[in-house]
């Protein structure tokens, strides 16, 4: 639901209220249903709104104490119905059903702290008290929904779309080239940095607060899980807390759908879901390619459980159709695969439905990645064994300090990366890596797991999940007004998930997600558990090939397009040489791909944002 904006400018004067709704022109697809805004002197807030809860009058800004407490929010809060009734027992009155209005009056009883230890939802907020003249802004647990930031001397704005920041005339839009290196080695961006120099993301699990007569903010954390509680969780603990997750985000005023991928995660999802909705509708992505193609087990699961499914297809026609909008619609380059059909999945299932349903984090959470199972065992010996085999150095844990630069190129959780130091230095030219407060503090949480495949879990958690994932997910259903929700980061689920201190009771080498398996009895059938692991893993190579060829080649496609802070001819030397080879890395070509056409895309709109003149929306005022 919705998108939020909002600017301190001690310097804008009159031009403030403007220059907040070219922002939140921004967000238009995020908030399709209309906009809600507040300006008070040098202070400038605002929403775009998708209808969810309280269609009628859920609008925001809402309020609390005497409109002293101001609230806007980007998401959903999925106990406000619980958090409604313990207010309501302590006098606070309500004028809508939203939960945004519980935010603003559970911020005046409990204080921030208070409020966001409470809330089980996916968010991103803005609180203002005037009370105090303080700002808070705060992000969900596990990073569902964004939030960017930049600050200057007598400024300070936010906003859901990094571009909208990014596009404010005082804003750096210089490259991070740390931000790029990172995306050279992994595809994606992890931590607080994003592609320009000027911008920030908010942390997941992080609140900031400043004053709006001196707006220099101060970051903290409100929560990160605990890694080194030994106690497992029970099989009932599990069941119960999976329930919950699924039932608590299906509440909403309009259709909601799910979508289906016919593997574990889903299909448990669905199962709870159809028990609790009956006749639900599910979405799943078909493939021209038998070998990447699981529809066949999605229309099982649909016909076991009752759904109304609904089925697409996927083929390379797409794929060249499709790149340029899936790039224009990232904030950020995002060289991952898989948010090609799930763009167009995500525009499909909009024509049923406002809000769906995906599997997101149970991987993570359970130990689903076949990379974790270098890990089994105390040290990671199945690393060192096939190290050695290969006639490489031993890698322990114990090596793996860095998100990027480590021995074997890949991040603390095993994952691979695209390059290794080497290679990105002779793309970049740029040598050395400064020390990094939020790498540091991330390798610090880590060594405090109780075995490293939770250790290694972790690090995906961190990472893999709010940079790529969630990312993908939230600006792929954005870009149609869809709102999508992922059940298996509940907050209650997620902490029995990461409990316990024995690799074996998670994964072996033949089976992942064991304890999931285990409970997933309770809802779905033998044969339909008993299927391994698909992956969902695309027909590249080919679908590459076609692509450089509709653009008259590699030389002719990248000699047209800028790649920022990249040697372009050390790129088409790299990329001509995988293409004679028939493409053995594909991850880095379509990383450089995407890097290509989202630079192309951004800088056409920065320029048309910044020339715009922004259209008039009714202000209200303090």
């Amino acid at each position: 639901m919705c998108g939020i904006a909002g600017i301190i400018d001690h310097h804008a004067g009159d031009a403030l209220p403007s220059q907040l709704e070219r922002m939140l022109t921004w967000m238009e697809k995020r908030g399709p249903d209309g906009a809600g805004t507040y300006v008070e002197l040098a202070l400038a807030m605002g929403m775009r709104r998708l209808s969810i809860i309280d269609l009628d009058h859920g609008w925001q800004p809402l309020y609390s104490l005497d409109r002293q407490i101001v609230a806007f929010q980007n998401g959903e809060i999925y106990n406000y119905r619980e958090l409604r009734r313990e207010l309501e027992q302590r006098g606070f009155t309500f004028a809508t059903a939203s939960d945004t209005e519980v935010l603003a009056h559970g911020y005046a009883a409990w204080g921030i702290e208070g409020l966001l230890q409470r809330i089980d939802g996916m968010f991103a907020l803005a609180i203002l008290d005037k009370r105090s003249g303080e700002l808070h802004l705060a992000r969900d647990r596990f990073g569902e929904k964004p939030l960017f930031y930049a600050t200057a001397p007598g400024r300070f704005a936010w906003c859901s779309n990094l571009l909208a920041v990014a596009a404010l005339p005082w804003v750096d839009t210089d490259t991070d080239l740390q931000a790029l290196d990172d995306y050279l080695a992994a595809h994606y961006v992890a931590g607080p940095r994003t592609f320009y120099s000027g911008v920030r993301r908010l942390l997941p699990g992080h609140r900031l607060r400043l004053r709006v007569t001196d707006p220099a903010p101060l970051i903290e954390r409100y929560y990160r899980p605990q890694l080194d509680v030994t106690r497992p969780a029970s099989d009932e603990e599990l069941a119960e807390a999976l329930e919950a997750a699924v039932r608590s985000r299906l509440v909403a005023d309009v259709p909601v759908g799910i979508f289906l991928s016919g593997g574990l995660d889903s299909s448990i999802v669905t199962a709870i879901a159809a028990r609790a909705q009956p006749g639900i509708m599910t979405f799943s992505m078909g493939f021209d390619s038998a070998a990447h193609d699981e529809a066949a087990h999605a229309q099982r699961v649909a016909e076991y459980c009752g759904t109304r499914h609904h089925r697409f297809h996927f083929d390379a026609d797409s794929f060249v159709s499709l790149l340029p909008q899936v790039a224009a619609a990232l904030d950020e380059p995002l060289g991952d695969q898989a948010a090609l059909p799930l763009h167009w999945l995500c525009r499909e299932a909009r024509q049923h439905v406002t809000v769906a349903l995906s599997g997101e984090g149970a991987d993570e959470l359970f130990g689903g990645y076949g990379y974790y199972r270098q890990f089994l065992g105390a040290g990671g010996w199945l690393q060192r064994l096939r190290d050695r085999a290969r006639g490489r150095k031993p890698t322990s844990i114990q090596d793996l300090r860095r998100f990027t630069r480590n021995p074997t190129p890949v991040t603390p959780s095993g994952f691979p990366l695209l390059t290794d130091a080497a290679n990105r230095e002779q793309l970049t030219g740029r040598t050395g890596h400064a020390d990094d407060a939020w790498e540091n503090e991330l390798i610090a949480w880590l060594d405090s797991a109780s075995d490293p495949l939770k250790r290694a879990m972790a690090a995906d958690l961190a990472t893999w999940l709010s940079d790529d994932l969630l990312v993908k997910f939230d600006r792929m259903s954005m870009a149609h007004s869809l709102e999508g929700r992922a059940p298996y980061l509940s907050p209650r689920l997620a902490e029995l998930a990461l409990r316990g201190s024995r690799p074996w009771s998670r994964m072996s080498l033949t089976d992942s997600k064991r304890a999931l398996r285990r409970v997933a009895h309770h809802w779905l059938p033998s044969d339909i558990l008993q299927r391994p692991k698909q992956g969902f893993v695309l027909p590249m190579r080919r679908w590459l090939k076609q692509w450089f060829d509709s653009h008259g080649g590699v030389r002719a496609y990248f000699s047209g397009r800028a790649l920022p802070g990249v040697d372009a001819a050390v790129a088409i030397a790299i990329v001509e040489q995988d293409v004679a080879r028939d493409i053995q890395r594909e991850r880095l070509l379509f990383s450089l791909v995407m890097l290509a056409e989202w630079q192309a895309a951004s800088n056409g709109q920065l320029v048309r944002a910044r020339n715009a003149r922004a259209p008039h929306m009714p202000v209200a005022m303090s």
